[in-house]
């Protein structure tokens, strides 16, 4: 398949095997804004079967929580070909002339601004795996009991979004000469991840309980 072909429009074996090759995207950027797309979807669905004269005292809230997650899955789909796309830029741009100085001077600085629009993304990509693991987490004690294992599962593939997109983070970071501004976006993104390590704490000891029962 051309590389030109977005890579949400890949069946699941041709995005395998995009990862597979000797291409630096995609990578794992692309991975974890697809994780974010799979666990929403899980959650979505465990949700969606929480419905019903059986679970009408929370029907309301499953349903309002799908809502959230779709359009969380949604900008996850755009992530994972922006992720590739801002990796792309970077390479751009190290491709630019280098002669004099005047125009290592231009080339410089469109790296640095590509290499941080390359950190943004995993950023962006961690902020939405957070969200829709709360969502997952504060609806699973209320959850279909059939579809525990589908919302746990879910809340497991977010916190790895979350995991992996900050990953991207520190890697992207490493070549961005503004440290200042770098320090900041690495302590926000790392303190994200701890809430998602929380999160998926409680989560895993809900589904416990539940299947316990």
């Amino acid at each position: 398949m051309s590389q030109s072909t977005p890579l949400i429009a890949d069946t699941l074996t041709q995005f395998s095997d995009r990862l597979a090759a000797r291409t630096a995207a995609p990578g794992g950027g692309s991975m974890a804004a697809y994780l974010v797309a799979t666990g929403s979807a899980l959650g979505a669905m465990a949700f969606r079967f929480t419905s019903g004269e059986k679970y009408a005292a929370v029907e309301g809230a499953m349903a309002r929580r799908v809502e959230a997650l779709e359009k969380i899955r949604a900008r996850a789909h755009e992530l994972v070909d922006l992720d590739s796309r801002s990796y792309e830029a970077v390479t751009a741009a190290f491709k630019l002339p280098k002669s004099t100085d005047a125009e290592k001077a231009a080339r410089t600085a469109a790296i640095q601004a590509a290499m941080k629009g390359a950190l943004e993304v995993p950023a962006e990509t961690l902020q939405h795996a957070l969200a829709a693991l709360r969502l997952v987490a504060e609806g699973l004690p209320d959850v279909n009991p059939n579809l525990v294992s589908d919302g746990a599962t879910g809340a497991t593939c977010l916190w790895s979004a979350c995991e992996s997109a900050l990953l991207n983070v520190h890697i992207n970071a490493g070549s961005i000469h503004d440290k200042e501004w770098t320090k900041q976006r690495v302590l926000h993104c790392s303190a994200l991840s701890e809430e998602a390590h929380r999160l998926l704490a409680s989560a895993k000891t809900t589904a416990a309980k539940l299947l316990a029962q």
